[in-house]
């Protein structure tokens, strides 16, 4: 066999292969801030939660509460969007946090605590839809985490 024929032949195949390894690559980063992103918002409510059902000498505070979980969330989190961050979490940006109830509740009722956030992949977003549906390619993919506690 002539080795003369099969120069090149290496960095062809180097070429045909390389948009696949930059595809896995970029995806195994996109999961991994969803895995990451999603654990952050997840101990974001639970830490918020926790905070509305520990009685206390001070007030209970809807406001407070939710700001428990922006904080928490607010500097964690790993966006790749051009959106707006604040301190109070009513950024473009940033997590969406609701609970119930918003009164002082009774003894042994329920307090739940909800964070959202809408990730932005680092590269692809939300590539495995294939831009059917109402997920197109590039679109934001919310993830959500809800906690609920017992108020004591």
């Amino acid at each position: 066999m002539d080795n003369n024929k099969q120069k090149g032949s290496q960095a062809v195949e180097f070429a045909l292969v390389l948009p696949f390894l930059i595809l896995i690559i970029f995806a195994v980063l996109d999961f991994g801030i969803l895995a990451y992103d999603k654990a952050i918002i997840t101990n974001a409510s639970r830490e918020a939660v926790r905070q509305g059902i520990v009685l206390s000498t001070a007030t209970w505070d809807p406001a407070t509460i939710k700001q428990v979980a922006c904080n928490y969330a607010k500097s964690a989190l790993i966006t790749v969007s051009s959106g707006t961050r604040n301190a109070t979490c009513t950024g473009t940006a940033d997590p969406v946090i609701t609970m119930t109830p918003t009164a002082t509740p009774a003894f042994n009722t329920p307090v739940t605590v909800t964070v959202s956030y809408a990730v932005h992949g680092f590269s692809l977003g939300s590539w495995w839809s294939l831009g059917t549906g109402a997920s197109t390619v590039g679109s934001a993919i919310t993830l959500v985490s809800t906690t609920e506690m017992n108020h004591e």
